[in-house]
């Protein structure tokens, strides 16, 4: 079976204190279904928004284990659900690094399943459904984000 390994460590120094974790040299594995990759990178021009991955559009792939994206600015991400239908989504904030051309911290998904949440605040309940949509929204008013989107089944 194709596998992802994932390299995730970090480091954060605050008030002389260093605090640590993760492995550079333990990755972490993510086994593929299919081994289908997709691997796009994207010119978000200022105030736009855009779709980088749809569930039907790319039906050869199917739903994904793995999601890499990562992007040079600021950008708002949407992971919709029932696209078309009932329009579940979640947004999240993905932060750049501020300078062009130099991707920040990646955002990355080891599933394509998400909860619409149905319930109170605090009880996690809801229906598990599968993204079929995932969105780009570069709020800038003056520069282009460049957004890298790595899928794989």
């Amino acid at each position: 079976m194709p596998v992802v390994h994932v390299y995730q460590y970090f480091v954060c120094d605050i008030d002389e204190r260093t605090i640590t974790g993760g492995s550079l040299s333990r990755a972490k594995s993510i086994t593929l279904g299919d081994g289908e990759p997709y691997d796009q990178t994207f010119k978000v021009a200022p105030d736009t928004a855009i779709k980088v991955w749809d569930k039907t559009e790319n039906e050869a792939m199917g739903g994904f284990d793995f999601l890499w994206i990562e992007s040079d600015r600021d950008v708002l991400v949407q992971y919709t659900a029932d696209a078309g239908s009932s329009d579940a989504y979640v947004v999240e904030e993905l932060k750049g690094s501020g300078t062009a051309g130099q991707m920040g911290v990646a955002r990355v998904l080891n599933s394509d399943r998400m909860n619409k949440l149905d319930g109170s605040i605090d009880t996690f309940d809801g229906t598990a459904d599968t993204i079929s949509e995932v969105w780009i929204y570069n709020a800038d008013d003056t520069d282009t984000a460049r957004v890298r989107v790595v899928v794989a089944t």
